[in-house]
């Protein structure tokens, strides 16, 4: 194998919500969904997040998922493409370590928001985007900030008549009756780039 086949790719990709960038991987590094702010519980639980903390001056938290890694800072960049070089060299160099980007048993292991946030998260998976998926959508946590989560829908749900009910009504309603300690669910869709919407 030649050096290049070896090397890391990451495409970043600044999101809708400005304090947000998605770097897709090359690779997938979990199973599942995780997200955490707290950087002691990051560098036992959740190494990859800590190695982005370290190496990247004003992280929020970070959501690993399959092979993507959503790093939400605490305030918007003037240039995304400072943290965006610092985040992707965080995320190659822990890579090339081989170590494990999320410990077993991690989700049982958070506290405080990031556990609701974790509660919510399995909510999200395991009863809503079922059933959203009928029509083509999904949603998904895009940020939070202590117990106040931000929430957007794609595919189908994006830009569909029926959004803001589904997303008060379904979504929200939800979310509440099974994690109550959830603050404010902010709806942050680009409603107008939906490019399917089921209605």
């Amino acid at each position: 194998m030649s050096a290049d086949s070896d090397q890391i790719r990451i495409t970043a990709e600044p999101q809708g919500m400005p304090q947000n960038c998605l770097y897709r991987l090359d690779r997938n590094i979990y199973a599942g969904t995780i997200y955490v702010s707290d950087i002691e519980t990051a560098r036992q639980w959740v190494p990859i997040a800590a190695a982005i903390m370290d190496g990247t001056e004003g992280v929020r938290g970070v959501r690993v998922n399959h092979a993507e890694v959503l790093v939400t800072m605490a305030s918007v960049p003037e240039d995304w493409r400072i943290p965006a070089r610092s985040t992707g060299t965080a995320i190659r160099t822990f890579l090339a370590s081989e170590a494990r980007a999320v410990e077993e048993n991690a989700a049982s292991n958070l506290s405080g928001t990031d556990e609701i946030r974790a509660r919510a998260q399995n909510i999200v998976d395991d009863q809503l985007n079922p059933g959203l998926a009928s029509h083509g959508g999904w949603i998904e946590i895009m940020a939070s900030d202590g117990a106040d989560i931000y929430m957007s829908m794609g595919g189908g749900c994006q830009g569909c008549g029926s959004a803001q009910s589904t997303m008060k009504d379904g979504v929200e309603a939800s979310l509440r009756n099974a994690v109550p300690e959830i603050g404010h669910i902010h709806d942050a869709t680009d409603h107008a780039a939906g490019a399917n919407p089921y209605m």
